[in-house]
């Protein structure tokens, strides 16, 4: 089954973060109680970045459907999440707003 972007709205950027772990691997926490989370960068240092959206999918029904939170990525399994991301850096849909 094919599938197809009806509609996207939205795009933002947004930086891939992990729960920052201590030597046990318990989740670390700052003196509030809230988890700390540490930036992912890449193999040059640079932070690893993503496009946050909302779309509509064909498999999912018609343009009468609910809007579906997508993260659009470079390294996305599925053809249609890595055409989407292509899509936003070739400026198919718009100015992607900063994070």
């Amino acid at each position: 089954m094919g599938i197809t972007l009806i509609a996207v709205r939205n795009p933002q950027w947004r930086t891939v973060k992990n729960n920052r772990v201590d030597s046990d691997g318990n989740v670390v926490n700052d003196s509030d109680g809230n988890p700390i989370f540490d930036v992912v960068n890449d193999s040059d240092g640079n932070p690893i970045k993503f496009i946050e959206c909302q779309c509509q999918w064909s498999h999912l029904g018609d343009n009468t459907q609910e809007w579906l939170s997508f993260a659009a990525t470079p390294w996305d399994t599925e053809p249609h999440g890595v055409a989407l991301y292509a899509a936003f850096l070739n400026g198919d849909h718009g100015a992607i707003a900063a994070e």
